[in-house]
């Protein structure tokens, strides 16, 4: 079988499944993800934030998370943005585990203007040595 074939069959399938979850849209994104730690803070930390943004990407699309800007996108019948990029609604939410650090209050300012509302959430079941948090952004813009 032709490795290239392959690759490109499974690209397509990819896209088109990438494709019709965005005409679809989430209400909802959670974002649970969390680096392996190592033990170096400053490291652990920054991974944690590529990683949140990462999921911000998906939720609101690149260009809205890199510009810091609300988004100004032509929406379809159904209310959803045309070529954006993002998978979340307007009005949706989005939840975000992150490791507590300097750079996380960056990037709750990256995420305020995005959203009616953005705050701190430590469950009480979280252990008191960890450092996980969760940032809550609710109603997309």
């Amino acid at each position: 079988m032709d490795e290239s074939r392959t690759d490109q069959k499974t690209y397509d399938s990819d896209m088109h499944f990438i494709i019709y979850l965005q005409q679809k849209g989430f209400s909802v994104i959670l974002s649970d993800m969390c680096p392996l730690v190592s033990g170096i803070t400053s490291r652990d930390a920054a991974l944690s934030v590529e990683l949140g943004m990462r999921a911000l990407d998906l939720a609101v699309g690149m260009s809205t998370a890199v510009n810091n800007a609300p988004l100004q996108a032509e929406l379809d019948s159904s209310g959803l943005a045309l070529d954006t990029g993002r998978l979340l609604k307007p009005g949706g939410h989005l939840i975000i585990k992150l490791l507590e650090s300097e750079d996380i209050k960056e990037f709750n300012q990256i995420c305020k203007p995005l959203f009616r509302k953005a705050s701190w959430l430590r469950p009480k079941a979280t252990r008191s040595c960890s450092r996980e948090i969760y940032l809550i952004c609710q109603g997309l813009l």
